[in-house]
């Protein structure tokens, strides 16, 4: 594996509160890795129509499975489109899932950490990363203002399906 590419300000280190950027699609697939393993209670993404299909994709997943197993609750809310309604349904085995029209973003949040991708209509390039308290409640006030204005999954599903 090629040596992470940090763009501000330092790796990451587990003793230090800190907000960092890191890109190169293997260092990004790394460090949500470790994200999933860190996660102990909760796990909150909303993420734009795209996510689901990389979410889905091999070594993202087996995430998923182990935060399962291991007992995480897992909320995701997206926009699910004919386009993603496969994957969407295969989160759905994982986690409880929410339509939200025209999300535009990415994020993730867990009860310590925060993390976001950022993309330009392809993969994503840069993700940032944040254990900095004030930011990760402050992402979990958001995820939870756009939990209770998205609808069921099932009702989305239904729609798309008729």
């Amino acid at each position: 594996m090629s040596k992470r590419k940090y763009l501000f300000p330092r790796p990451y280190q587990a003793d230090l509160m800190q907000t960092i950027v890191i890109s190169g699609k293997d260092e990004i697939i790394a460090e949500i890795a470790r994200y999933q393993s860190n996660i102990k209670k909760s796990w909150c993404a909303c993420v734009d129509s795209w996510i689901p299909m990389f979410s889905m994709s091999e070594g993202v997943r087996q995430g998923y499975i182990a935060a399962k197993d291991r007992g995480i609750k897992i909320r995701y809310i997206t926009e699910i489109t004919a386009d993603n309604l496969v994957q969407c349904k295969q989160i759905a085995d994982f986690a409880e899932l929410r339509h939200l029209p025209k999300i535009t973003g990415s994020f993730s949040v867990s009860e310590t950490e925060f993390i976001a991708g950022l993309r330009r209509g392809g993969p994503i390039e840069k993700l940032v990363y944040s254990n900095v308290p004030e930011i990760v409640r402050h992402q979990q006030e958001i995820f939870e203002t756009c939990w209770n204005n998205a609808v069921s999954a099932e009702s989305r599903i239904k729609e798309l399906e008729s």
